[in-house]
């Protein structure tokens, strides 16, 4: 089974490190990091990830258009920020957050759990997906 590339969305480059080096060790592929909103949505639309990890803070704004673009795509994201519940846009309610600070293993450990879903459900081509065949 291939790996799971995960875009890293992160505006703190120390952060963003730390985050690469235990995406690697728990057997995941950092396929980006990136600090701001215009570089994620270029990524996603070349490149796509199989999951991301979204600050909501970027360089360049809050990182809310990127989910609708991610969501619209079919790929799973979780958001990793200093933001509560209660400050994330009404319409990403069910995504999972974790809040900062936050064990990079910790981290990883949540994303790899997601990547193992998302690579047994494959895109059917649609943007919906499909248990994989058993």
């Amino acid at each position: 089974m291939d790996k799971a590339k995960v875009l890293l969305a992160e505006d703190d480059v120390v952060v963003a490190a730390d985050l690469a080096i235990e995406m690697e060790a728990a057997g995941l592929v950092v396929a980006a990091t990136i600090c701001s909103l215009a570089g994620v949505l270029k990524l996603i639309e070349e490149t796509p990830p199989d999951i991301v990890i979204l600050n909501v803070a970027l360089r360049d704004g809050a990182s809310f258009p990127a989910a609708r673009r991610l969501r619209a795509l079919n790929i799973p994201f979780v958001f990793l920020t200093s933001f509560k519940k209660s400050e994330i846009d009404p319409e990403f309610q069910d995504v999972p957050l974790l809040e900062k600070p936050q064990r990079p293993g910790d981290v990883a450990a949540f994303v790899a759990g997601l990547a193992e879903t998302r690579m047994q459900t494959p895109d059917r081509g649609d943007g919906r997906s499909e248990p994989a065949p058993r």
